[in-house]
């Protein structure tokens, strides 16, 4: 992949986290799994942010590990 998509990876769950209050299908009173539909799209872009922070890492570093 491009270093440059790669280094924008992490960009992608924090716009996700930050437009979570203005995303009608998202901030609703509807139960996604038996949890509130904020909380499911919060909780699953966190755990995305760890493999966005990977990839964006690799990128940096041209996939060579220390």
């Amino acid at each position: 992949m491009n270093r440059a998509l790669l280094s924008l990876s992490p960009v992608v769950p924090a716009v996700a986290l930050l437009s979570a209050i203005w995303l009608p299908f998202v901030n609703t009173p509807h139960l996604w799994f038996g949890l509130p539909a904020l909380f499911v799209w919060l909780s699953a872009w966190v755990l995305l942010i760890t493999p966005a922070l990977l990839l964006a890492e690799r990128g940096r570093n041209g996939g060579r590990d220390r």
